[in-house]
């Protein structure tokens, strides 16, 4: 019995070690492969947000395929093959790299694997920007590349050839597209005085960027009043027109155009521009196309949120980022903020915008916040923001409370003017503000006897502060000027805008093709015209 039960181990124990065997001859078999075979790429070590390493630094990192023997690793960047063999070790200049890493075996059966790479710059390395406009050029054309530390690059290097600048500035730089370049995107290198080399980023070569480019193709303007244009060779541009009626032009300079637009019904048309050659395209993302429309509209008002929100005290509409961020963009005191709205209790419908729980305009909460209320004929209702409004916007927080009615859209109702100029500046006696020649010119294409200007300010000094807009140092409004002649405007801390009347001697001193504003203790934050 028991020499039985020893020889039943024993055929176990074979048995066992048969299947070990027919494991190991299994997984022989795995990697015994031939040229037939398709390639794998094996790595579990690709990072998940890809490739990211300083100029300095090299990319190193080694693929491992199947079959190893009989399959090729090549490296491409946007289809420029960068790199042979499963392992690289290779600087690269700073820029964003999409990669494509490709297997293939001898038999032509092929892999891939994508990913993206970062190379960042050194600090003080020159730096480009990535305007739409300036990356579309053509071949034989003057080219600017806008950046930092700029002023030290010397050559611009394209699909291998050189092209020399002709103005550089730590801003940006000039030179001409090599005129034997094909179509293509390509990736440029910049050379300094001491032959070293920086990421330059793609420019794309189309024989379309010769001509008239316009800055995009889709636009929107108010009736009747005026709409800027932008592009490049735009002093060839001899006419513009909406839906075959002919825009008067206002300004125009090779950046810029300023027109008028006609007496139009609101609806969505084709914008037409001509030039001496007729060669006039628009720009659509990165694309370049024949053909633009504009909407025009009577009131302007800018879409925050649309949709379908039963509102109610549990379930109010609360703005996610994106959204607190496009109200944030364009909210100031005096704006209208408007929700569309669809009463739906039969007993009583009531409520407002809010921060917090707090009204909007007034900042008021509990039984005291300002909620409205609303009939079955409602449609909309509308909040004009103050200055609270700009205070509580700050908490990060936008949400429309209430009860008994259908959120339908939010939208900013825009005021009938134009922006001229926006931004920060600190303004002093010694530190005023003056226009550039651009915004000069479309103040002077769209002011006339009773326009509005307006500045959008905040008083920073605690003593006193005052100021006003002028022609020289000559107030824009009177002529006055000196100390006491200007009439200078007096500014309180709750003062937010300033209003000022255009005469015809403001028409006669905006012929000397100048534009300040002079005073001391505020910021001045935006400039318009209605």
């Amino acid at each position: 019995m028991k020499i039985k039960n020893i020889l039943r181990a024993s055929l176990v124990f074979c048995g066992f070690a048969a299947v070990l065997t027919s494991c190991s001859d299994n997984e022989e078999a795995f990697f015994t492969v031939t040229e037939d075979d398709a390639p794998r790429i094996l790595n579990t070590d690709f990072p998940g947000a890809g490739f990211e390493l300083n100029r300095d630094q090299n990319l190193q990192f080694q693929v491992l395929v199947t079959p190893a023997d009989m399959t090729t690793v090549r490296w491409y960047d946007d289809d420029r093959l960068v790199h042979e063999g499963a392992e690289i070790d290779k600087p690269f200049e700073a820029g964003e790299y999409n990669l494509k890493i490709v297997a293939t075996t001898v038999k032509g059966k092929e892999t891939y694997r994508k990913i993206r790479m970062v190379v960042k710059p050194l600090e003080n390395d020159p730096v480009t920007e990535d305007k739409p406009m300036e990356r579309l050029q053509a071949p034989g054309q003057k080219a600017i590349i806008s950046g930092s530390h700029l002023s030290s690059i010397k050559y611009v290097l394209i699909n291998g050839q050189e092209a020399k600048v002709t103005s550089d500035e730590d801003g940006y730089i000039e030179y001409i597209v090599p005129a034997g370049l094909t179509n293509g995107q390509y990736r440029l290198s910049l050379r300094n005085e001491n032959n070293e080399l920086f990421g330059g980023g793609l420019v794309t070569i189309s024989d379309q960027a010769a001509g008239v480019i316009i800055s995009k193709s889709e636009f929107s303007a108010k009736a009747k009043k005026t709409l800027k244009i932008q592009g490049k060779k735009l002093n060839e541009v001899t006419g513009v027109s909406i839906d075959g009626k002919s825009c008067e032009i206002q300004s125009q300079s090779e950046e810029q155009i300023i027109v008028k637009v006609p007496e139009m019904e609101e609806g969505t048309y084709e914008l037409v521009v001509s030039s001496v050659n007729n060669d006039v395209r628009f720009l659509k993302d990165t694309e370049l196309v024949d053909k633009a429309t504009i909407d025009i509209t009577l009131t302007a008002e800018e879409i925050i949120w649309e949709g379908k929100w039963a509102v109610d005290w549990g379930h109010i509409w609360e703005a996610n980022e994106e959204e607190l961020a496009a109200l944030k963009n364009v909210a100031a005191p005096g704006v209208t903020l408007r929700l569309y709205i669809s009463r739906t209790d039969s007993e009583y419908a009531k409520g407002c915008a809010a921060v917090n729980w707090a009204d909007i305009v007034y900042g008021y909460s509990g039984d005291d916040r300002a909620d409205v209320e609303f009939t079955f004929e409602d449609t909309y209702v509308d909040f004009v923001l103050t200055q609270k409004s700009m205070e509580l916007l700050e908490q990060n927080n936008f949400e429309v409370v209430g009860h008994g009615f259908d959120l339908l859209k939010i939208t900013v109702v825009l005021p009938d003017e134009q922006e001229l100029w926006s931004g920060k500046w600190a303004v002093d006696w010694n530190h005023i503000w003056e226009a550039d020649a651009e915004t000069v010119a479309e103040l002077r294409s769209v002011a006339s006897v009773g326009s509005t200007l307006r500045l959008y300010i905040q008083r920073t000094d605690s003593e006193y502060a005052k100021g006003c807009p002028v022609v020289d140092w000559v107030n824009i409004v009177t002529g006055g000027s000196g100390d006491t002649g200007r009439g200078d405007t007096e500014i309180t801390f709750e003062d937010t805008v300033l209003e000022f009347v255009l005469t015809q001697k403001s028409m006669e001193l905006l012929e000397q093709n100048k534009f300040q504003v002079v005073g001391h203790g505020f910021d001045l934050l935006k400039v318009t015209i209605e």
